[in-house]
């Protein structure tokens, strides 16, 4: 089926990339970056299924050559930590052809990036040899200035911000899903930018492999991330079995359980409270989550501070120490140079001095010691053997953190998922209300229900089907009269139409 990615990059000149380098790369072709007097030569690439560049009409005719494009852009930036261009990857739906998918990309890029004033640099990429065959993907390189007949212009700040990256992804999935709904049907798959957690699906997330481990995991070298999806596929196995066992045992104890008349006024009752009970269950898990706050984990520098503390504290005190012996030092000269009788006796005058400089060279050599242990502790915190301590002393923030962020997935998910039961709670009360508004006076339903979620389905069908039997006209009149007689709407309209 579908599946939904969108992800940003940079290509930044601190990290030793170059806009031309990687729009050769991404296109196939052979390119000069005159920045760098270096050639970029991928014409020999054969995955590449289609390539352009779009651009706004306000851009020079001349942006429509790559090379003179992304030169421009390398030549419009002048610092040595500069962003010439981002880098979009997209996902493309292997349910579409070659050229659907095209017109997919070009739909998206029109829409939301040539629209705001970018240039995209789009490259179509045909799955790997040896990957998995349904991976068609896109990378959209995207200037970072805004564009005049002249050239390149100012940067537009809006462009970098999270609120950007947020409306490119709903975006993506609005488009996706008009284009597979377009040619496949009503029916075709659709995607979400979503996480499983905001959709309230009850599955563990696997993360993305990447080119590099997803390269040694085919050649049978386990990776890291390849163990930890590997652990997250068994647990999601192991839990869609027990939902699935769950659900199969409800299905027999429902159709075991004999089948009743019961009134209207009894089902209403219980209805009610079912859904006042999910109401506060659902508000139970809201608290949770609000009061579930993400632990905070020091960061290196301030453990690194930590582990110094002693030696900077004893550091301070030294060179304290060694002021204090230098004033009193100078004090004592003063005074001792004012008193005759030190004058006349040159003896004590040298016992003195001599006293005085013992006392300071004391006082430095603790400056110095001092000043060497701590630049001894820093250069071992700037070694592996440091470096491991400082990550082990951060592991259990992060563990907590990830604990944190697990748990409050798990509330997002269950939290989404009894707003649907709500909602099918309030849709079967409205639905029981209306038809004893009618003058139904009792429905046939099972005598017992295991759970909540069953007794919706099990008294919601009896209680539509009989409002069903009645006259539309009729059927508009109750949910008039209950509207009068509440004072407030019936929130869902029971009909097509009305």
């Amino acid at each position: 089926m579908a599946q939904y990615r969108l992800a940003v990059q940079t290509i930044q000149r601190a990290a030793g990339r170059s806009a031309v380098a990687a729009a050769a790369y991404r296109s196939g072709s052979h390119l000069i970056d005159e920045r760098l007097a270096m050639e970029f030569d991928f014409a020999a690439k054969d995955d590449v299924e289609y390539a352009a560049i779009m651009a706004p009409q306000t851009a020079p005719a001349a942006f429509h050559d790559r090379q003179t494009l992304w030169n421009a852009a390398e030549k419009a930036e002048g610092r040595k930590d500069a962003v010439p261009a981002r880098e979009l990857l997209l996902s493309l739906p292997h349910e579409l052809d070659a050229h659907q998918r095209q017109m997919l990309v070009r739909h998206f890029v029109a829409e939301h990036i040539v629209a705001r004033g970018m240039i995209a640099d789009i490259a179509l990429h045909q799955p790997g040899k040896h990957g998995d065959h349904r991976n068609f993907h896109a990378h959209i390189l995207v200037t970072t200035r805004a564009v005049g007949p002249d050239g390149f212009q100012k940067k537009d700040r809006s462009w970098r911000t999270p609120e950007q990256v947020r409306e490119w992804r709903m975006g993506w999935a609005k488009i996706q899903n008009e284009h597979l709904r377009h040619h496949l049907g009503p029916g075709a798959p659709q995607v979400s930018p979503l996480s499983l957690a905001e959709q309230g699906i009850d599955r563990m997330p696997t993360e993305h492999m990447g080119p590099a481990a997803t390269a040694m995991e085919r050649r049978n070298r386990p990776t890291d991330r390849g163990e930890r999806n590997r652990d997250v596929r068994v647990r999601n196995d192991a839990a869609s079995r027990l939902r699935h066992d769950y659900s199969a045992t409800s299905d027999r104890l429902a159709a075991a359980a004999p089948v009743v008349e019961a009134p209207i006024g009894q089902l209403v009752s219980e209805a009610a409270k079912v859904r006042e009970g999910l109401m506060t269950e659902r508000a139970a898990w809201e608290a949770e989550r609000l009061a579930l706050l993400a632990p905070r984990t020091p960061s290196s520098r301030q453990i690194e501070k930590a582990l110094l503390a002693d030696e900077v504290a004893a550091r301070a005190r030294a060179r304290l120490r060694f002021q204090v012996v230098e004033n009193r030092v100078a004090r004592t000269r003063e005074r001792r140079l004012q008193l005759a009788a030190w004058i006349r006796n040159p003896a004590r005058m040298i016992w003195a001095k001599h006293a005085e400089l013992n006392a300071l060279a004391r006082a430095r050599a603790e400056v110095r010691r001092s000043d060497l242990r701590l630049e001894i502790r820093q250069a071992w915190l700037r070694s592996p053997a440091g470096q491991t301590v400082i990550a082990a002393r951060r592991q259990p923030g992060l563990d907590q953190a990830a604990e944190a962020a697990r748990k409050r997935r798990t509330l997002v998910r269950k939290i989404k998922r009894i707003d649907r039961r709500i909602e099918g709670a309030t849709r079967t009360l409205q639905d029981l209300v209306v038809a004893q508004e009618l003058g139904q006076r009792g429905l046939r339903v099972p005598s017992h229900s295991p759970d909540a979620t069953r007794f919706i389905r099990d008294v919601g069908a009896p209680a539509r089907a009989a409002i069903a039997r009645y006259p539309a006209p009729a059927r508009q009149e109750a949910i008039e009269r209950l509207n009068r007689g509440q004072g407030r709407g019936i929130v869902r309209s029971l009909f097509p139409g009305r």
